[in-house]
């Protein structure tokens, strides 16, 4: 469990990403054995935002790998996938 707060705060932080991960572990990260489509287990971290009107929540989920270790995606306030890591810079 530690190792996936310290994986998904060092994301938001590299990725710039709005909100605050609680220290309430049993609340905001949670153990999957399988989740959609990624292969093998996961940690799902709870980021809470700000509310907004244009968010169905308020908050966004980042998903990681047990096994790699990494993140895969966010699930954003809508439910939409959403990869920072994956963006193409155009700068």
């Amino acid at each position: 469990m530690g190792i996936a707060l310290s994986i998904a705060r060092e994301y938001k932080n590299k990725y710039e990403l709005s909100g605050e991960i609680s220290d309430n572990l049993e609340r905001d990260i949670k153990f999957y054995s399988e989740f959609d489509s990624i292969n093998g287990s996961v940690w799902l971290v709870r980021v809470s935002i700000e509310p907004n009107d244009f968010f169905a929540e308020n908050e966004y989920t980042i998903v990681i790998s047990d096994n790699e270790a990494t993140v895969k995606y966010i699930i954003d306030p809508n439910g939409h996938i959403y990869c920072p890591h994956l963006e193409i810079n155009t700068e």
